[in-house]
Order: structure tokens, then C-alpha cells, then sequence
């Protein structure tokens, strides 16, 4: 077996927020006072709320990491909740927390966390990082290191069929739950029929590759006879177009690998890098993104104080780090919020040709998308505002970028 590479990724994440339903329009000419203003709503669908419990029982292992013998998210919720936690300051990308794959106990709690991670600007792909999430005894939760996974990262051939396990072409499944894929069960049982001293259990399908046959990269839990703890080990199986598998490659990674414990400990934590270039004006940020970028100075008593872009976007925040309003514009149709919560009020107002969906909670609103023919646009505000506010925010932006 091979040690799994690690390789440091930029952890950018959604900023803390709430997400969006259908709407209503109104109609007002930019730079004009809002006279009319779409009613806000209440749905009276309620969201569901994540059944606690004590979470799922652990096997200890060396160096201090417990494994789960449940590892699914819904047994786990105190590692989803610290992600949660760790993460809210993180803008763009959408973080699928997959499998709870350890637990620390230290000066607190370490927690490693499979997640599916996909960028928000257009066309990413998504890809999968071992995230681990220190947790202190006051409940503050920070993202301490990571670790990327690549599929298909290896060069075995298949003895009977000369099937190359090329790296490239590989695609990420959806649904990731073993139970949704029992053709690559079945193939993984087919492959270890030879093999003895090991207990192989599935966790989940993470790709598979058409080649001649399938590829299937599985993530399985391994229990020797020999050996008192399970591991975590990625399994390639090939299956080829007779029915016949083999297992091609195996990787395995040691819990805590990427792992550097919380400062309470005396070692130092790793900092995360940040893909956002700061920049010291909005041209320059605009220039960079590759498009005009033009703002106001200010929104309502908020001044500008972070100036950054990037892959395209270009970003503008107003106040500070504790109560701040971001926009950001870039290219295409997408929506570059960053915002993937849900939202039980919502609204919708037309400015030129452009309908402008805003989302909100508790009679306050936090953000909205829009676009033109050529650029995406979004708006947020970190402790929300009223309705008029937003409109009157979303209105000066609107004026100022059309110069």
C-alpha cells in the first residue's frame, strides 16, 4: 500500500448565512425612491432539523484517534455542527460533509471530516478533501489542516486484461452512499474473493472511470485479523466487460497525518492559505478579475475596507469584519453569492431589465442575486437589514456599476 499525498488546498467556504425560495417582483426605476416593494413572505414549509444524539460509538486506534463504527454524517452530528462552526467564515465554495472518518480527544476535540468540495465559479468540478476541525472545550471550532484526495492518482495496470487505471477521466458520483451503487459492492466483493485476513467494509463510491470495463475507487474501512484497529484504505477495483474484478491499487492514509493540534497543546496550528487577492482599490481588483469594477464609496454609513478578487470575481466589502455588506460581480449566469442556506422569507424587485431575488429570515433580509447579459451579481449583509435598506443598497450598486 502508498502513503495518500497530501496536498495543502485553499479551504474557502461560504460565509455564514441563511437560502432562497420563489418570488415575488416589483417594479422600480433605478435611482428612483422604492415607493413599491415586494411583500415579503413566509413559507410554511419548515426546514428539518438534524435528530441529536450522542453520536455514533468509536474504536480507538493509535496516536489517540478513535474511529467510528458509524460513519455517516446523521450519527455524527456533533462533527457536523463543528464543521459548521469552523467554516462559517470561509467564502467560495460548497463544503458536502460525507464521513466522519476520526476523533481526537485532546484539549478539546479533533475531528476528521470527508467532505465533497465545489468551488463557486462556473463549470467547477468537485473534488474531495479530508478536512479536521479542532473543537475547544467552549465550543469555538476552527479548520486546523487539509488533506486533497485524487482520484485515479495511480499507475497500475491489470494483469489479466492490460487495462490501464489512467489517471484522468475519472468521474465523482453524486450520490456517494455505498447503498446507492451495488454494482461496485458487488465488484469489490468479486475482486476480494481470493483474498484472506482482511475484512473489507464499503463506506462510499467516490468515482468511477470508464475504461474497457469500469474503474470503481471505493473508500473502505479494513480490519485485518492481525491487527487490533481498522483503517481507513481508498480501493480501486477494476471490472471488465465480462463481469470479472480484481482489486488494481490500494492507498491508505494515517489519521492526524495532515493534523496539527490546537495551540492549547503548545504545537502550532497551520494556517489555511486564502485564494482571495486583496488589493488596495477597486480598479485594480476589477482589473484583475478581468472587469470593470466600479462601487460607491460608501453604503448608507458603511465604508469600504476589504478590496479583493478572484478566478474572475471581484469583491467589495463594506464596515468591517463584524458587521459588513459584500458585493461581488463576475462573468456568466451563475450565482457567485457563495450562500447555499436556506431562507424562509423572500422577495424580488425589477431594476431595468433585471429581476433581483433577495433572501431573508425573521423579517430581516441577508442577501440577493441578479444578473444582466453578460456579468453575475450578489449582495449580502452579514447581520441583515430591513427590506428598504437592501433595496436602497442594491440600488446605489446598480447606478454606480453602470458607469
Amino acid at each position: 500500500m502508498k502513503k495518500i499525498i497530501a496536498m495543502a488546498i485553499a479551504l474557502v467556504m461560504a460565509a455564514g448565512m441563511t437560502a432562497c425560495g420563489s418570488v415575488d417582483e416589483v417594479s422600480s426605476d433605478v435611482g428612483a425612491k422604492l415607493e413599491n416593494t415586494a411583500e415579503v413572505q413566509t413559507t410554511d414549509e419548515q426546514t428539518e432539523e438534524t435528530q441529536k444524539s450522542g453520536g455514533a460509538e468509536m474504536s480507538g486506534v493509535a496516536g489517540g484517534w478513535s474511529i467510528p463504527d458509524e460513519s455517516d454524517m446523521d450519527n455524527n452530528p456533533e462533527a457536523k455542527e463543528a464543521l459548521e462552526k469552523a467554516a462559517e467564515n470561509l467564502d467560495g465554495a460548497e463544503y458536502e460533509p460525507v464521513a466522519v472518518l476520526g476523533k481526537q480527544v485532546i484539549a478539546g476535540t479533533n475531528y476528521c471530516i470527508l467532505c465533497k468540495v465545489t468551488a463557486v465559479f462556473p463549470d467547477a468540478q468537485p473534488t474531495y478533501v479530508v478536512v479536521y476541525v479542532y473543537e475547544d472545550l467552549e465550543g469555538k471550532a476552527e479548520i486546523t489542516d487539509t488533506m486533497d484526495i485524487t482520484l485515479g492518482n495511480t499507475e497500475t495496470v491489470s494483469v489479466e486484461t492490460g487495462a490501464e487505471n489512467i489517471e484522468g477521466g475519472w468521474s465523482i458520483t453524486d450520490e456517494i452512499a455505498i447503498d446507492k451503487h451495488p454494482e461496485a459492492s458487488a465488484a469489490l466483493e468479486k475482486a476480494r474473493e481470493t483474498l484472506v485476513g482482511a475484512e473489507y467494509k464499503p463506506v462510499a463510491l467516490l468515482g468511477t472511470q470508464v475504461v474497457a470495463g469500469t474503474n470503481y475507487c471505493l473508500l473502505c474501512k479494513v480490519t485485518a485479523v492481525w491487527v487490533e484497529q481498522p483503517t481507513y484504505v481508498l480501493v480501486y477495483v477494476y471490472e471488465d466487460l465480462e463481469g470479472n474484478a480484481e482489486i488494481t491499487d490500494t492507498t491508505d492514509f494515517t489519521l492526524g497525518d495532515a493534523d496539527e493540534e490546537y495551540s492549547e497543546t503548545g504545537e502550532e496550528i497551520m494556517e489555511m492559505s486564502n485564494p482571495w487577492v486583496e488589493y488596495s482599490t477597486v480598479e485594480e481588483a476589477g482589473r484583475e478579475a478581468g472587469l470593470a469594477f466600479n462601487v460607491p464609496e460608501k453604503l448608507g454609513e458603511k465604508g469600504i475596507y476589504l478590496t479583493q478578487s478572484f478566478d474572475g470575481l471581484a469583491e467589495v466589502r463594506y464596515g468591517s469584519e463584524d458587521d459588513y455588506i459584500s458585493y461581488r460581480k463576475g462573468r456568466g449566469a451563475d450565482d457567485i453569492s457563495g450562500d447555499y442556506n436556506d431562507y424562509n422569507e423572500k422577495a424580488a424587485m425589477q431594476m431595468d431589465d433585471m429581476i433581483i431575488y433577495l433572501r431573508g429570515n425573521d423579517d430581516k433580509m441577508y442577501g440577493a442575486v441578479w444578473n444582466d447579459d453578460e456579468y453575475s451579481y450578489s449582495y449580502y449583509v452579514m447581520n441583515g437589514a430591513s427590506l428598504e435598506t437592501v433595496q436602497a443598497d442594491i440600488t446605489a450598486l446598480i447606478n454606480e456599476n453602470k458607469k
